[in-house]
């Protein structure tokens, strides 16, 4: 799985909920037609100047071995170190909603427009974690077609800068991917450019190899603990293997 990934924005775009849950808006409070209105005004502005697109790169796992180790500040029980030494496939992938929607953001909050400028923040956010969801299951399904893995798998993102993968490692993604293609930089402080981009590997491999305790020292420092949420869907019935 390398080259070019399309990623349509009708497939990507926030969902009311999601945008309300991303701005910290409890499940049961009363939205204001103001909210409204600044959510339907972002959804049209990121329809009109989101460039979404993507690069993957199939990678042994001789290979991921040294991207993983990045400059050597990995915390020592870092889950992925386990997991993908489990896994039955690797790929790095790099995707962005483009510069324009980046720079617009910049302006809104530029002009002082602070409410658009983090409603918009937000509505691109969402869709860079639905990019990812996308590419998960586009991933699975490529395995599945070319028959390249053995059958009961599932397919999840891991990214530096989480869950004691140190973010220097981002060095050594982009020197293997190349996402500079694609319009992604990267500064010496491992910030990308546009913002609004991700980076990582999907792991392919059973689903008890991403399922573990979060209960490292770097946990009680994580304000997401999407890792959770994840570990629920593994364990429910319904989630689809491939």
């Amino acid at each position: 799985m390398t080259g070019l990934v399309p990623i349509a924005l009708d497939g990507i775009m926030p969902s009311f909920k999601a945008i309300l849950r991303g701005q910290g808006v409890p499940p049961n409070a009363v939205i204001s037609g103001r909210i409204r209105t600044l959510i339907g005004k972002s959804l049209d502005i990121f329809s009109s100047e989101a460039r979404p697109c993507c690069v993957t790169r199939d990678v042994s796992m001789g290979d991921f071995d040294e991207i993983f180790r990045g400059e050597g500040y990995n915390e020592e029980q870092a889950p992925l170190k386990a997991i993908y030494r489990r896994a039955d496939h690797l790929v790095l992938f790099a995707l962005t909603m483009g510069h324009e929607i980046s720079r617009s953001i910049g302006a809104f909050f530029g002009k002082n427009d602070f409410a658009l400028g983090s409603m918009l923040d937000t509505v691109a956010s969402v869709a860079v974690e639905n990019s990812v969801a996308y590419l998960e299951n586009f991933a699975a399904k490529e395995f599945t077609g070319k028959r390249t893995t053995a059958a009961g798998g599932v397919v999840l993102n891991y990214s530096p800068g989480y869950c004691g993968w140190h973010i220097g490692a981002q060095k050594n993604v982009f020197r293997y991917l190349r996402p500079e293609q694609i319009g992604i930089t990267l500064n010496d402080s491992c910030l990308m450019t546009p913002l609004k981009s991700a980076t990582g590997v999907l792991v392919r491999g059973d689903k008890a190899i991403h399922i573990f305790e979060n209960g490292f020292s770097f946990c009680r420092t994580c304000k997401d603990q999407t890792c959770l949420d994840r570990m629920d869907r593994l364990s429910s019935a319904d989630h689809p293997t491939l």
